[in-house]
């Protein structure tokens, strides 16, 4: 009897073990899902709260504004205008060039007197405009012992020289205009003269951005 009484305790024992395992296993899995529960939804609400981002202003640049301003020599102005002028004139008969001296501008080529080909050289007192256009002023012509009045030659350059439309030509005023504004780069930028400083060679240009469409 003693012995039967005690494998009935030990049958006990055995079954309340396991009632109190189930037990122990079903709330740890109950704790685990609750805690994934609740890291999803904490996960969830973060990712979709809107996020600050602390920009900086950005400067609205417009076609008034220059983007940048260059500064060259007589040297190199001269050279770019070499190259220009020899694209542009490829195709006329007439050539002449343009220079900058030591504090004038100076037009070289030639034109017919008597039925011969006479060369001259016709020199310009440079101002910068207000609009950034550069006005040329006639002041002297070489030509030799040619009695010709400047506005005489160029009149004759206005006629039967090939000029760009952004140059305006008065032979009666005896002044050139360039109207830098009329005149774009290849990638549609324009030009404004701030200085033209030919006796301490310092020439600066400023370049704007094409007009939006």
């Amino acid at each position: 009897m003693q012995a039967k009484k005690r494998s009935l305790q030990r049958n006990a024992a055995k079954q309340k073990a396991v009632r109190t395992g189930i037990n122990w296993w079903k709330w740890l899995f109950l704790i685990l899902v609750g805690l994934l529960l609740g890291t999803g939804i904490w996960f969830t609400k973060t990712a979709l709260m809107p996020v600050k981002i602390n920009s900086t202003p950005r400067t609205t640049m417009t076609s008034k504004d220059p983007v940048f301003t260059v500064k060259v020599t007589k040297n190199s102005a001269n050279r770019i205008m070499a190259h220009y002028l020899k694209s542009y004139l490829k195709d006329s008969k007439i050539k002449y060039a343009v220079t900058l001296g030591t504090n004038e501008a100076a037009l070289s080529g030639s034109f017919k007197f008597l039925g011969n080909a006479v060369k001259f050289q016709l020199t310009f007192d440079p101002l910068v405009l207000k609009n950034g256009d550069v006005l040329l002023k006639a002041k002297n012509l070489n030509i030799g012992a040619l009695p010709v009045p400047i506005s005489f030659v160029m009149s004759y350059i206005g006629n039967s020289y090939k000029i760009p439309k952004w140059v305006s030509l008065d032979s009666k005023a005896g002044t050139v205009v360039l109207k830098l504004s009329q005149f774009k780069l290849q990638n549609g930028m324009t030009l404004k003269a701030n200085k033209l400083d030919l006796t301490n060679d310092d020439l600066e240009f400023a370049v704007y951005l094409p007009d939006e469409e």
